[in-house]
């Protein structure tokens, strides 16, 4: 899909939730993020581009558009009580844009009404972002905000602490697969995994679009000892 269309479908998508829910406008949520965004933009200045969102959603997620929007649910933004948490969450939705993510994105989303696009966003979009990028391309967006966070001076065992938030909701709602994925102790990582343990994994990444929780933790602590 051509930039010009990306941006516009980004503002389509920015509207639409602007028109169905409050956006978080108070000043320290604010100072909050232009800290942060103050970081990164001096490693980096395509970092400018983007303008964080914090609606009050019913759904406890984070989420990018095309174009310059990322989208931070305002119940999981109250549990970012770090920087560092704050920091590698936004970080992993720039990954999505600095990966080129949005390429394989669909042109016929362009061309869905506005009508449509409110109930889609209701449904919601995070999950039909997640299944357009795969888990490859969150695994490779989660080791890039690493990276990303590493060079603008945040901590990244701190960073690792949005796992524990993310963790615990799982786990308040009742979704143990969110967690453990198919087995607690698969170890699905591990080289000498079987290939029946492979095939449940790859089961779980195609229907949940992710690594369970504790796999993507392990992951990036993996990356973060190979950075050292």
């Amino acid at each position: 899909m051509p930039q010009e269309d990306l941006h516009e479908l980004g503002s389509m998508i920015f509207n639409a939730i602007s028109e169905n829910c409050v956006i978080e406008k108070s000043d320290w949520a604010i100072d909050k993020i232009n800290k942060i965004m103050n970081q990164f933009k001096s490693t980096q200045a395509i970092y400018t581009d983007f303008q964080i969102v914090i609606p009050w959603l019913d759904q406890f997620n984070a989420f990018t558009a095309p174009g310059k929007y990322i989208f931070i649910s305002r119940k999981l933004f109250e549990l970012c009580r770090t920087d560092e948490i704050l920091a590698f969450l936004i970080a992993h939705e720039m990954a999505h844009h600095e990966l080129g993510h949005f390429s394989v994105f669909p042109s016929w989303f362009r061309n869905i009404s506005s009508f449509n696009l409110q109930l889609l966003l209701m449904a919601p979009y995070r999950a039909f972002e997640s299944r357009i990028f795969g888990p490859e391309n969150e695994c490779d967006a989660d080791r890039r905000a690493i990276d990303i966070c590493i060079k603008a001076g945040f901590d990244p065992a701190l960073c690792l602490e949005l796992f524990n938030v993310l963790e615990k909701h799982a786990l308040d709602v009742g979704d143990l697969d969110m967690v453990y994925g198919p087995s607690e102790s698969d170890d699905e990582l591990l080289g000498n995994t079987t290939w029946e343990t492979k095939f449940k994994i790859w089961l779980f990444q195609r229907k949940r679009g992710y690594l369970p929780i504790r796999d993507r933790k392990k992951m990036l602590e993996v990356h973060i000892q190979e950075l050292n």
